[in-house]
């Protein structure tokens, strides 16, 4: 089970970069309560490119249940690029231990992959070298993994997820349902899929 503990505290465009895009006034057009809306699609459009392409785009942190440790596999962490790489930034391992007392698995226990880059693909830790998982009670999520993960500030988001997003929330401003095109209807431009494509997470 996949929960979010800490959500982004800022999003990877401004009002002020939309409404460039929009080729809006930056501060007569549109009303205030149309800036309350593009700020709105400015977070569905970040939600629904996280969603698409299974990755955080924005730093934020998750926690990752599991019923118990896989036995020899290694913990594959979602929503790349995984950004936390020690108890010091956020990734700690707990598990209710066969006594029924909730551990933290020390860090020197385990090694963490982290991938990097526009592109990264998921994180994942596993015992290190002579190192075995530990034994767990047989409860439901007795394994709790918080990691932190998200491309960071804005300005890191990379340029192919913003210009998607751009174009999300200029379909949503000049079309406020769907678009019949042709004998077809359409939600959302191809041009928004093209650009997320490259940075799915499988």
């Amino acid at each position: 089970m996949l929960s979010l503990v800490t959500g982004p505290t800022t999003e990877p465009l401004s009002l002020a970069e939309v409404k460039a895009h929009l080729r809006l006034d930056s501060t007569s057009d549109p009303s205030p309560t149309e800036d309350v809306e593009l700020a709105a699609w400015i977070t569905a459009a970040r939600q629904y490119v996280e969603t698409f392409t299974h990755r955080a785009c924005i730093t934020q942190t998750w926690d990752l249940k599991l019923d118990g440790f896989p036995c020899d596999a290694a913990i594959v962490l979602p929503n790349p690029p995984l950004i936390s790489i020690t108890t010091a930034t956020g990734l700690v391992v707990t598990y209710t231990a066969t006594t029924g007392t909730l551990t933290t698995w020390a860090e020197a226990n385990y090694t963490v992959d982290a991938p990097a880059g526009p592109e990264a693909g998921r994180g994942s830790l596993r015992p290190a070298y002579g190192v075995f998982y530990p034994s767990t009670r047989d409860v439901v999520n007795a394994v709790t993994v918080r990691f932190v993960a998200g491309y960071g500030a804005a300005n890191t988001v990379p340029a192919g997820i913003k210009a998607a997003m751009k174009l999300l929330i200029g379909h949503w401003w000049a079309n406020r349902e769907a678009v019949n095109i042709g004998n077809s209807t359409s939600e959302l431009p191809l041009a928004v899929a093209s650009l997320l494509w490259p940075f799915k997470a499988w």
